[in-house]
């Protein structure tokens, strides 16, 4: 089987020989999610920029190149490989239009079993001799998978490896990256200067990106387009394991007028927060996330809060605010 080399901008040039790599990689499943935007329906919107593009295939490589880069496991290198493979189209949107709580981006990791038994991902792993349960246990891969406000691989790649970091941050990802080890099967800082620049940089991704009022209305008003696709049958709920790319397509063909609208005005949104329920159009809120990563000192493991208490605060007091949610206004 011939070997797949991978030039990423973070990681370098990687050569991957393993053959159920090469064979994942290679499989539909993988291969759908070069058509899904990390960033949403974000890219519909007229600050949206190509530069920006950064796919769930991206993010999906960049977490298994992490991994192996600090020596993990080969199936802890699957597991992070395949973390994304049951993602919807648009990304997060689904949460908007199926789950009732939008503070919990679940929706994706409660149908992650199923996706790998649907999309063949079972039979290549047993192919190989893997156990699909144990590739899909979120407990077993202290790299890989690890509650806030710890890291791991997966937290670590899409804030280091998203494009857009560069409109709203001056760090540079590869320094950070440099600064980053392993201790006691967790990922944590040489220093403190490298743990305080992976803080700002989540942080800034926080507050201009995952949790900004203005995504949270451009993925509410996109929930009400599939939701209006489904209901009308432009689109089936199959569909939705398509592709961004696919279904945009579908929707631009559509005559149905609620879509149209809906679809023009996510392209020119602009929103205002308004204190009052009366005065609002809808109330939103999203997943809030703080990190507080471990550094290294003397030998010993330091949180990041213990020596930089105002960092804590001010990112505990934009979480509280993001999970109160916002009344939110459409000015167009």
């Amino acid at each position: 089987m011939k070997a797949i080399k991978i030039n990423s901008p973070l990681y370098g040039h990687v050569t991957i020989k393993e053959p159920v790599l090469i064979d994942l990689i290679k499989s539909p499943a993988l291969q759908r999610l070069k058509k899904i935007e990390q960033h949403g329906t974000w890219q519909l919107h007229q600050s949206w920029k190509k530069s920006h593009h950064f796919s769930r295939y991206d993010h999906s490589i960049g977490v298994m190149l992490l991994l192996r880069k600090f020596n993990a496991s080969i199936e802890e290198q699957l597991h992070g490989l395949l973390h994304d493979i049951s993602h919807t189209v648009f990304s997060h949107v689904a949460d908007f239009l199926f789950n009732k709580d939008t503070s919990k981006h679940s929706y994706q990791d409660d149908r992650l079993g199923k996706a790998f038994q649907l999309q063949g991902v079972n039979a290549i792993l047993k192919k190989y001799g893997f156990n699909h349960t144990k590739i899909l246990s979120t407990s077993t891969f202290p790299l890989a998978e690890r509650d806030l406000p710890d890291l791991c691989a997966d937290r670590i790649d899409y804030t280091l490896s998203d494009p857009w970091a560069k409109v709203f941050d001056t760090a540079d990802p590869k320094k950070i990256l440099k600064d980053l080890t392993v201790y006691q099967q967790q990922f944590v800082f040489k220093s403190r200067s490298g743990a305080q620049a992976f803080a700002r940089l989540y942080e800034k991704h926080n507050r201009n990106n995952w949790c900004k009022p203005l995504q949270i209305a451009i993925y509410t008003i996109s929930a009400q387009v599939l939701r209006e696709a489904l209901t009308k049958k432009i689109i089936t709920k199959k569909e939705l394991y398509t592709t961004d790319e696919y279904i945009l397509k579908k929707l631009g063909h559509t005559k149905n007028p609620i879509i149209t609208k809906k679809l023009q005005q996510i392209k020119n949104l602009k929103i205002k927060i308004v204190s009052k329920k009366t005065a609002a159009d809808f109330w939103g809120t999203s997943k809030t996330r703080v990190v507080d990563p471990y550094f290294l000192q003397d030998g010993k493991l330091i949180r990041l809060s213990k020596v930089d208490p105002v960092y804590y605060q001010r990112v505990a007091a934009w979480a509280a605010k993001v999970k109160k949610g916002f009344y939110i206004k459409i000015l167009n």
